[in-house]
């Protein structure tokens, strides 16, 4: 298995997390010629990363990924048996997705774009609002009481309301609700999240580097 992508990029953090706590680190590397070269676009026609490549198979798509390596890989499901705490996951991660990545993008933009930011702001605090309702306060982690696929999900795109955090009050729209602030406190703090958040720090980095150079 190889997965196509970097690190900095919370679609591809999330199915590298799901590898790791299955115990497992599928190999991250990027494409030679880049994602929009001949050679990737036959692969993946929509020219997005990540991409996961595992003999013949060629699987795009982040939450698919995460869905495969989590029924492929050995180590424990990270889907609840319980089908309804498995609904509970499922519906995080749908939520964040439809909901949180929109706003995040527009809030990525808003350094170029300052306009468009105190709505990005409103539509992310509802984005939020709407996780932290579906979540149980004295839940340990997004769902229940161990690490599951909607925890894979949300740290990498956490670690942007903490990156873009001064220019935007991101951090203080977790802070409004405590549920999912006591959450975050833990899971950048626990070992897999630590991780992925050095990690996209590191990719940050790089990538402002690049732009200012």
């Amino acid at each position: 298995m190889i997965l196509y992508g970097g690190r900095l990029s919370p679609f591809v953090m999330r199915p590298l997390l799901v590898s790791r706590a299955k115990g497992s680190e599928v190999p991250l590397a990027q494409f030679e010629g880049g994602i929009k070269c001949p050679q990737y676009l036959a692969l993946c026609p929509t020219g997005k990363m990540p991409l996961l490549v595992d003999g013949d198979l060629a699987l795009p798509e982040s939450q698919v990924i995460a869905d495969y390596l989590d029924a492929a890989l050995p180590g424990p499901s990270l889907l609840p048996a319980d089908e309804k705490e498995a609904a509970r996951v499922r519906l995080i991660i749908r939520l964040a997705d439809v909901y949180m990545v929109p706003q995040l993008g527009a809030l990525f933009r808003g350094r170029e774009n300052p306009a468009g930011v105190p709505d990005a702001l409103k539509g992310m605090g509802e984005a939020l609002g709407y996780i932290e309702h579906y979540r149980r306060a004295d839940d340990a982690f997004a769902v229940g009481p161990a690490f599951t696929q909607a925890d894979a999900a949300l740290i990498p795109l956490f670690f942007f309301l903490d990156a873009l955090d001064g220019p935007m009050p991101t951090k203080a729209l977790i802070a409004e609700r405590p549920g999912l602030a006591a959450w975050w406190a833990r899971a950048k703090a626990s070992p897999l999240g630590a991780q992925a958040v050095a990690e996209q720090a590191e990719g940050l980095m790089q990538m402002m580097a690049a732009r200012n150079g």
